[in-house]
């Protein structure tokens, strides 16, 4: 027997699968349910970590994601690949940050989080995202691998794009600036699991509402944007469905015949 699913749906989080008060609507629950009964695999596809988001994939039984931005691919539990960034990288961007910027870092892996320092830019920022700060320490990427930082900032990641081309830099919420490997993306990520799983010729399906889901939308069968998504994903998208606070999700898997 088989053990490919019948095609697989990933969701972005902030703005597509939570709505505008950081929670996933009844109707939403209910379709991810009635897709895993189809023998079809939700998968998470975020900026954000595993460990930020292990409480949401037990309520919705969700077992598998592309987190930190396609740097981390858990499929049923299982690691399938990981894009951790250079030591030396992180420590010359982490004495830039301090010394020429003054801007605060993020330091994530898929188990870990953790700040250069607390600053009124990381309580903002995670007070946005409604999580606690996470502790501070400046040397974790001396021990642990690190897969994706955060610029804990307004403005001022156009600096960093001249000085680290290395890396990649997407503004993921007003308050941060989402940094991994350059090439990384949910879309890399996607890659990576249909290869190394063996389903390439598995249908795929992809809900977004921002510019971190553009490569996500170009890797996948069929790209779905949020009627609140930004309007070059949107020119992206093979459907635009309703709002994420008007079970957009729900309405569109039906179209697509999914549920």
């Amino acid at each position: 027997m088989s053990n490919k699913p019948e095609a697989i749906v990933f969701f972005d989080l902030d703005g597509t699968l939570f709505n505008s008060q950081i929670e996933v609507l009844a109707s939403s629950v209910e379709a991810i349910t009635k897709l895993k009964q189809n023998n079809i695999i939700p998968m998470l596809a975020t900026g954000r970590t595993p460990c930020e988001v292990t409480d949401l994939m037990k309520k919705l039984s969700i077992d598998s994601i592309i987190g930190m931005n396609g740097q981390i691919v858990l499929y049923k539990g299982e690691k399938v690949f990981t894009n951790n960034i250079d030591k030396d990288l992180i420590a010359r961007m982490d004495q830039f940050s301090k010394q020429q910027m003054n801007i605060p870092l993020a330091f994530y892996n898929d188990e870990t989080m953790r700040i250069s320092e607390c600053t009124q830019a990381a309580k903002t920022f995670y007070h946005y995202l409604k999580q606690p700060i996470p502790p501070v320490d400046d040397q974790l990427y001396l021990n642990e691998p690190i897969q994706m930082m955060l610029l804990l900032c307004e403005e001022g990641e156009s600096v960093y794009r001249d000085v680290f081309l290395e890396l990649t830099f997407i503004r993921n919420t007003p308050y941060c600036v989402d940094v991994f490997n350059h090439g990384g993306s949910k879309g890399n990520g996607i890659n990576q699991l249909l290869q190394k799983k063996g389903f390439t010729d598995v249908p795929t399906y992809a809900f977004g509402d921002g510019m971190n889901d553009f490569e996500m939308f170009t890797t996948v069968n069929h790209p779905i944007a949020m009627a609140n998504a930004v309007d070059k994903l949107k020119e992206q998208a093979e459907f635009v469905t309703d709002s994420n606070d008007n079970d957009g999700i729900a309405k569109a898997l039906k179209k697509f015949g999914l549920i």
